[in-house]
């Protein structure tokens, strides 16, 4: 293996010095494009299918491409446009203003395929099959090649396409993925749709989502965060036979539970669930411009993962392990820092 070396950065101050921003330069007025691709994609298990794929493009026609990839929960809409002025959901990072703008960058989003959908059952899913999906996207919006930001599960995608795709990659950002999955993740990954499968089969499925989604936050913050945050003590305590205790990071926990189950259903997580646990790239097909982000905290792709892929691509590529107090959930927190490094990994122009 190579003898790659990532950089541990000590402050939000010091990811400064990775940055090398270009001058902003607008060529055209933004324009938001938004529909549905019908294409056929020849997934890894299912065979040829014909599918829909809903995407949100946003930015000047002549600006460089990026595609915006999040978790299994984000989807194709980025930054508020005059149809959607909600905000997108990497608020900070994606915007007016921010590290991606659609003013300078033509940003593509798209809603990852998983669950019951017009097309039928999609299970399983795989990241290969997400990035096949991507592009078609491209091809529809006439984009040859972009750079793209994952973070997550997105990581995960955008790891898929370069290996499927990598001349149609001008850079890479890769936040909190690597080219596998940690068995300890799987395992609580695994628990975690035992617990929806548990819901549906006896009647309770918004419960059982909610449970999983509830474990799976354990997973995504870190223990530090939670000592910090949270009192040991009871909000109030059970009586016999009646109510249980009652604690404040289980008042959390219901509370996440019960925002995911609003945008969600069983079948879309189980089968993006799984998809993180297929996931699987060969190391060695990581393109040289590529950067690599991890932190410290995470616990679902420590950075000695990353270093692992960084290492065994034989690329030496850039990796930069930020600290944070909050663990897989940094890269949606630390939005400074993440910023600051988004600008230095996808410059406006392209060189």
């Amino acid at each position: 293996m190579a003898n790659c070396s990532s950089a541990r950065v000590a402050s939000h101050a010091a990811l400064a010095s990775h940055a090398a921003l270009a001058p902003i330069a607008p060529d055209s007025t933004t324009h938001v494009r938004a529909g549905v691709v019908r294409s056929s994609i020849r997934f890894d298990h299912l065979g040829a299918r014909s599918v829909s794929i809903a995407y949100e493009a946003q930015g000047p026609a002549g600006a460089p491409a990026t595609v915006v990839l999040g978790g299994i929960s984000a989807g194709r809409h980025l930054a508020p446009t005059a149809s959607d002025p909600s905000p997108g959901w990497w608020p900070g990072v994606v915007g007016e203003g921010a590290a991606l703008d659609p003013a300078r960058h033509l940003l593509v989003g798209i809603d990852y395929l998983g669950g019951n959908s017009e097309d039928g059952l999609l299970r399983p899913v795989t990241s290969h099959d997400q990035a096949r999906a991507i592009a078609a996207v491209l091809d529809e919006l006439g984009i040859a090649a972009a750079s793209i930001a994952g973070a997550s599960y997105g990581g995960m995608v955008a790891l898929a396409f370069a290996e499927l795709f990598p001349a149609r990659v001008a850079r890479l950002v890769i936040l909190s993925a690597a080219h596998r999955t940690h068995p300890m993740a799987t395992a609580i990954r695994s628990v975690q749709r035992s617990a929806a499968e548990l819901g549906v089969a006896t009647g309770q499925a918004a419960r059982g989502l909610a449970l999983a989604r509830a474990l799976a936050m354990t997973t995504y913050r870190s223990t530090r965060e939670f000592e910090e945050r949270f009192e040991s003590g009871p909000l109030s305590v059970g009586k016999p036979g009646q109510s249980p205790s009652y604690f404040p990071v289980e008042q959390y926990l219901n509370a996440r539970g019960a925002d995911f189950i609003r945008r969600f259903d069983t079948e879309r997580f189980l089968a993006l669930s799984e998809s993180i646990d297929l996931h699987a790239t060969a190391a060695a097909s990581l393109l040289p411009r590529t950067s690599l982000v991890s932190f410290d905290t995470d616990v679902l792709v420590p950075p000695w993962l990353v270093d692992e892929l960084a290492a065994r691509s034989g690329r030496c590529p850039r990796h930069i392990a930020v600290p944070s107090i909050f663990g897989h959930d940094a890269f949606l927190k630390e939005v400074d820092a993440v910023a600051t490094l988004l600008e230095a990994g996808i410059p406006e122009v392209v060189r």
